[in-house]
């Protein structure tokens, strides 16, 4: 090929860059303009003889007036697609402004899409004037037609070059947009995998709660060129002026920060610079914690304290815990900077919780809305899909199923394309794999979930999002941590404690939403679903579509049956009649077996095999679980119960059904049995709960002769439905009421009664009012003790502080309103309390009743209040006026 063949496809590819750039920018893409410099190097190097030539933002972020640069020939240029005189004039005065007539001799700048004809504004003239090298628009302004003309008198060999090394630019261009038409497509279908989490409920959108914490987190690892500012944030007013007081004081050296404040405003556009950037910024962390971490409470492992020049001086034992403490704060900025540092440069972010917990609600939301609305490109594998593949190359065969894939023979090929991407766009290549305990042999996959974990941390900007159930991780996986790749996990161990009580809240009120549930939740109620969420889904499954009224408790026993009966009903007709035996099968061979956290179905029959994956595909009731190792494992599968008190209730579900009026011979060798075991309290709990409601004498015989039977029912005397308490239970609320030997039972046991306001019912506030009503003094008071006393206290007058504390939030805000809205009973228990407050509180007491003064329910309060505690009540209410007595 001669020099004329060289210089038309130069001058085509030329023509097609001028083009391209012109397109890009009229749609606001001006990314090309940056990609475009680093393209230009090896033309440019060649073109003006700069063997040296750099892109000055590799040296710097966001370097000054000019973006390539070779110190060698002191020659610069600013890249840049405006060539109007305004650009020109700010080139040149930010080349004077920062002095880089000290590196450079000669400045041009290379419009892409055209110059000037010519460039005479005065402005720009006084601003070339200032300049201490010389600068001519006509000779130092040039287009890429420009650069062409100074080629034609190249050698050919460097022609030829430059012909290649654009040949090849552009096919590889070529390729990567063909690959980019597909790709889109190809992460199209991926995402449509979501559409199946819906359709399964196991992605639920509208019940979806932000994690506040984890998707923090998560933002940073996922899109860091939008959410560096973080740190920032973190580093901002970094100094040490608030310790100088205190030094001159102890007569210690000050601190002087040498952090470099322009890095707080330093704006990375590229992976590049960021890169530069955070390397900056995490050695300014390290030389300001060399400083200040000595003299902290947060010094590591090994670290020397920091030594006062006089430890023995009256200053330095003055200033010191002050200089310790503002020091450690200090230490745990610069700490959690650096932590946000290593988030972004984590490869594996990986979420582990157990069954429940919102995991796959958590990710699929991230690929569906935060993903999708930063346009972070996204692979998602729903972990269960690849049981479909070939063991040992699962995920790439995965890859490659998708019709959309371009053509690869080996997982790199992809990867590499998937890097390529990442580049394109700034920001990284996310695949994320949902729940890779649900694929079946484990063993085989843990080592290709390595390989294939071990292959993406050779890419810098690929990263991997995974999800597993804890119990698994722990069992099959967590070799997982000692592969070299594990510096670059970032683990998070639990969803569920990342969520605020305002976060639960909007929780409930989804989840109501969803399920098309009207009502509301209130007390007891309300925080059991708060804080269960498979609780919560149980019981918005159970009542989907109906009207709840105001659910103030929640009886468990009642709520499983009514969801059992449901989820059965839902089965096809073949199986409904063996569902719930094969529940009881199950629950049999648990106790058979003493194990209860996981039992092999392979004995059963076909059928009732076929209802426990019914069961293990909702993942509600059933769970698949860790099988064991080796030959024994193969085909096997394993279950569990996914809720443990679902668990508990139909193996005392099973014991009573079994009990009939003669005997319950199965249920109390089982109470005697179980003790010790995790069942044990549960299955009870249970077993006496269900007796009760079905009357069984037997069963109930057999449960109230069981060894601490007192103690068992201290714990579930809040179960029993009003329709089914009776005289007994009154006696055994007495009993307990009165043994002053448990304090634990008293507590709860009065605690229970103090909201069961309903006097209609057996058990209700009358009978704690009337049994603090027969207490003397002293009895009195330890009474009091016990159910404001916690055993966890180590101060003796704790309780005391409790009866203050609950007097003053009655009084609140509201004044004497909190008070009148309470029943009458509420009220006598409020002054059985408050005649054991502080005098602060009894004159909040007091004056709440005045202001209450004519309230009938007050003047009841007082006549419920017996006489042996009259007196002491009446001390407390003094000045309260006698006509409020007689008002009843």
């Amino acid at each position: 090929m001669n020099r004329d063949d060289h210089l038309n496809n130069i001058a085509k590819f030329a023509a097609r860059m001028i083009h391209e750039i012109r397109a890009l920018n009229a749609i606001g893409r001006f990314d090309i303009n940056s990609v475009t410099e680093d393209f230009l190097i090896p033309i440019v190097k060649l073109v003006f003889d700069c063997p040296d030539l750099q892109n000055m933002n590799r040296v710097q972020v966001n370097f000054p007036a000019v973006d390539l640069g070779c110190t060698t020939t002191r020659i610069s240029f600013q890249v840049t697609s405006d060539g109007s005189s305004g650009k020109i004039l700010k080139t040149v005065e930010k080349f004077h402004e920062h002095s880089l007539s000290k590196t450079f001799d000669r400045l041009y700048v290379i419009a892409l899409t055209g110059k000037q004809a010519s460039y005479t504004a005065k402005s720009l003239e006084r601003a070339i004037a200032a300049l201490t090298i010389q600068f001519n628009p006509a000779a130092h302004v040039i287009d890429l037609d420009d650069v062409l003309v100074r080629m034609r008198h190249l050698e050919t060999a460097k022609l030829e070059a430059i012909d290649h090394y654009l040949a090849s630019g552009w096919a590889k261009r070529d390729s990567q947009v063909k690959f980019r038409e597909q790709l889109d497509k190809f992460l199209a279908f991926s995402t449509e995998k979501i559409e199946v989490e819906k359709t399964s409920r196991k992605y639920i959108p509208t019940i979806f709660v932000e994690t506040h914490s984890t998707k923090e987190q998560m933002r940073l690892f996922a899109n860091p060129l939008f959410f560096y500012r973080k740190i920032q944030d973190k580093l901002r007013n970094f100094g040490y002026d608030h310790l100088k007081p205190s030094l001159r004081i102890a007569r210690e050296p000050e601190l002087v920060s040498e952090f470099d404040v322009g890095l707080l405003s330093a704006a990375p556009a590229t992976f590049a610079e960021l890169g530069v950037w955070l390397d900056q910024v995490d050695q300014a962390i390290g030389v300001e914690l060399a400083k200040v971490r000595p003299l902290s409470w947060r010094r590591e492992t090994g670290e020397a304290r920091y030594e006062p020049v006089n430890p023995e001086s009256a200053g330095w034992k003055i200033a010191q815990f002050r200089l310790e403490s503002a020091a450690s704060g200090l230490t745990s900025r610069l700490i959690d900077a650096r932590a946000l540092i290593s988030l972004i440069r984590n490869k594996i972010f990986l979420i582990t919780s157990m069954a429940g917990q919102g995991k796959t609600n958590f990710v699929c939301d991230l690929v569906e809305n935060q993903f999708r609305l930063f346009e972070i490109p996204c692979l998602f594998i729903p972990a269960r899909q690849l049981n479909g593949f070939t063991p040992g190359t699962r995920l790439f065969d995965y890859i490659k199923h998708n019709r959309y894939a371009p053509d690869g023979t080996k997982l790199h090929d992809y990867l590499t394309l998937f890097e390529q991407v990442a580049h394109d766009v700034e920001k990284p290549f996310i695949i994320v794999i949902d729940g890779i305990n649900e694929v079946n042999d484990l063993i085989s996959f843990n080592e290709e979930l390595k390989a294939f974990c071990s292959a993406v941390s050779q890419y810098e900007w690929i990263k991997l999002v995974i999800t597993c159930r804890s119990e698994f991780f722990d069992e099959r996986f967590a070799t997982i941590l000692d592969e070299p790749f594990a510096v670059h996990i970032h683990r998070v161990n639990d969803l569920r404690s990342e969520m605020t009580k305002h976060s639960k809240s909007r929780l409930l009120n989804a989840y109501f939403a969803h399920f098309r549930i009207s009502g509301s939740l209130r007390g007891s109620a309300k925080a059991f679903l708060a804080n269960d969420l498979l609780l919560l889904r149980i019981f918005c499954e159970r009542h989907e579509g109906s009207d709840v009224g105001h659910v103030t408790d929640i009886y468990k026993g009642d709520l499983f049956v009514d969801y059992l009966r449901k989820k059965i009903d839902s089965f096809p007709l073949e199986h409904r009649t063996s569902a719930l035996p094969t529940l009881f099968k199950i629950a049999a061979s648990m106790l058979a077996a003493d194990d209860f956290s996981k039992l092999s179905v392979r004995n059963f029959t076909a059928q009732e095999q076929e209802v426990v994956r019914r069961f293990v595909e909702d993942d509600v009731i059933l769970r698949q679980e860790v099988d064991s190792e080796g030959l024994a494992g193969v085909g096997n599968l394993a279950i569990s119960f996914t809720y443990d008190e679902l668990r508990d209730f139909i193996i005392a579900y099973q014991l009573v059904d079994l009990a009939d009026a003669q005997q319950a011979r199965a249920l109390t060798e089982a109470l005697a049995h179980l003790p010790g075991s995790p069942v044990y309290e549960g299955v009870f709990r249970y077993s006496y709960l269900l007796a009760r409601r079905a009357n069984k004498a037997a069963a109930i015989a057999a449960c109230e002769a069981a060894a601490n039977f007192a103690e068992h029912f201290s714990l579930n005397v809040h179960l029993l439905p009003p329709a089914v308490q009776t005289s007994e239970d009154v006696a055994r609320v007495k009993a307990i009421l009165s043994d002053a030997s448990s304090a634990r039972r008293r507590r709860r046991v009065a605690l229970f009664l103090l909201h069961r306001h309903n006097t209609a019912e057996s058990l209700n506030i009358a009978l704690l009012i009337a049994h603090l009503n027969d207490l003397e003094d002293k009895g009195h008071v330890a009474f009091i003790q016990d159910i404001f006393g916690d055993l966890r206290d180590y101060d003796p007058l704790a309780w005391r502080r409790r009866v203050d504390k609950l007097v003053t939030d009655v009084g609140g805000d509201e004044g004497s309103r909190g008070l009148m809205q309470h029943t009458p009973e509420w009220l006598a228990f409020f002054l059985h309390a408050a005649t054991h407050a502080g005098w602060m509180e009894r004159e909040r007491t007091s004056a709440l009743f005045r202001e209450a003064g004519g309230a009938v329910n007050s003047a009841k309060a007082l006549m419920l209040v017996g006489p042996a505690r009259a007196t002491a009540v009446q001390l407390l209410l003094a000045d309260i006026a006698a006509s409020e007595v007689a008002m009843v």
